[in-house]
């Protein structure tokens, strides 16, 4: 057996690998040997068949099988040998295709195709180009608006006997007749309102009922929403086919009022909301608050950045690929995703990810960069903590935390995502100490307007 390396570019091989057949044929044999003893055929007894009947019925399928696995298996071990830095697999050179016969074995002359990594240049960061790093301070406003929300979703309920603008109201709706009687067979349930979701006109006489009086509109008018909308939530109805055979005028009574009212600030809602290890006076709340929304902001801010640094390198950072080469590696590889009709298609987004990944393969391989199983721990735990927490889940006692992390750590998928996250984190990082960052103090509305333009 001889392998030889034929570079046809700088970024592409051809690699011939010649087999005699001394080098397979014992191995084909042995094969045949085995499936003689195990092949069942009608009329013979388990490990009886003739060897001339298996070996015409299972000889080239036999033969190929082996022919197949040497040449794949010599192929990496020869770039492996040779250190050879291959983008994507070996694939068959064009017009490649093996003559086997069974019957007559002979020298075999295979070739691959091998694209090479491209050489990635950094030179543009040598420059340290400039970003802007946009900084949101969390307002008085902000503050207040984040303690009402932790307030109200600790809230307490009252039944008053008047109405107020934020109550929610219990109601009983009635279809009437022309007549201005209850309309048989028509519509009739019990709902809910709110007043301040209500158009102006019907928000007053909404406001001015007490309890069990009652005053007549027409249903779908009471807000600006369809009437398909009104009559799957305000009416009740699961089948709305036939909503336009329903009249427009209702009776409307008020059955109860609900009021949410804020939690009280004192030792009790603190322990409510933040345990034992969290703040014990409304200035301490108030200054974490201020901490965890800036925190959230410079995320948000910091994503821009990371936006704008990624851009930034796919624009200057030049890297040649084998294009052709590729394509036709997408196309061997992914028969059943891709066909030659949309390669064109889909081929733009494979090699603009294909460039980010050699970025981050170089940058990791230059700064020596990994991502370690406890990082991963790591992530993997913050991650669920922070899920949780946006579900308003603070006090977590950690034996749920672990369950969860516990299943999460076993699925693959999970790992996998994580360690490409965290890498890219780091890579990240590293840019970032290669660019030079301008800060700029933005308000929240200026930097959704931002990122709205963007």
């Amino acid at each position: 057996m001889t392998i030889t390396q034929e570079k046809i570019d700088p970024l592409l091989s051809n690699i011939k690998i010649s087999l005699q057949k001394e080098d397979y044929e014992p191995l084909v044999k042995k094969q045949l040997k085995a499936l003689n003893k195990k092949v069942q055929i009608k009329g013979f007894r388990p490990g009886m068949v003739p060897s001339d009947m298996v070996k015409k019925m299972y000889g080239n399928e036999v033969l190929a099988e082996e022919l197949d696995k040497m040449l794949n298996d010599e192929i990496y071990k020869y770039i492996n040998e040779n250190k050879l830095d291959i983008i994507a697999s070996p694939i068959p050179a064009q017009g490649q295709k093996l003559d086997i016969d069974i019957d007559n074995i002979r020298d075999v002359e295979f070739n691959f195709e091998i694209g090479h990594n491209p050489e990635v240049s950094l030179a543009y960061l040598e420059s340290s180009p400039g970003f802007t790093k946009y900084r949101i301070q969390a307002d008085d406003k902000m503050v207040e608006e984040e303690v009402l929300r932790i307030r109200n979703r600790f809230a307490t309920y009252e039944y008053p006997e008047t109405v107020g603008e934020k109550d929610v109201l219990t109601v009983t709706i009635e279809e009437l007749g022309e007549d201005g009687n209850l309309k048989p067979g028509g519509v009739s349930t019990v709902s809910s309102l709110m007043p301040d979701l209500l158009k102006e006109e019907y928000r007053s006489k909404v406001i001015a009922l007490k309890k069990q009086e009652s005053f007549e509109a027409d249903v779908f008018d009471l807000m600006d929403r369809d009437r398909q909308s009104m009559a799957k939530n305000v009416l009740n109805l699961e089948d709305t086919a036939n909503i336009e055979e329903i009249g427009n005028k209702f009776r409307i009574t008020l059955d109860n009022i609900t009021r949410s009212v804020p939690a009280e600030i004192n030792e009790e809602f603190f322990q409510k909301v933040y345990g034992e290890h969290g703040p014990k006076t409304e200035e301490e709340m108030r200054k974490n608050i201020k901490q965890d929304l800036e925190s959230y902001f410079d995320g948000q801010t910091d994503s821009y950045v990371v936006n704008d640094l990624y851009k930034a390198m796919m624009e200057n950072v030049e890297i040649a690929l084998p294009e052709d080469f590729l394509k036709r590696w997408l196309l061997l590889t992914n028969k059943d995703i891709i066909s030659e009709e949309n390669i064109e298609t889909d081929f733009p987004l494979f090699i603009k990810q294909m460039r980010w990944d050699l970025i981050q393969k170089k940058i990791k391989e230059q700064e020596n960069i990994n991502v370690t199983s406890e990082e991963i721990h790591d992530r993997v735990r913050n991650n669920i903590i922070q899920q949780l927490y946006s579900y308003g889940l603070k006090n977590i006692e950690e034996e749920w935390v672990e369950q969860l992390m516990k299943k999460q750590l076993t699925d693959n998928k999970v790992l996998s995502q994580t360690r490409d996250q965290i890498l890219e984190d780091k890579v990240m990082a590293y840019l970032k100490t290669k660019v030079t960052l301008h800060d700029k103090p933005v308000t929240m509305e200026e930097f959704k307007a931002l990122v709205e333009k963007k």
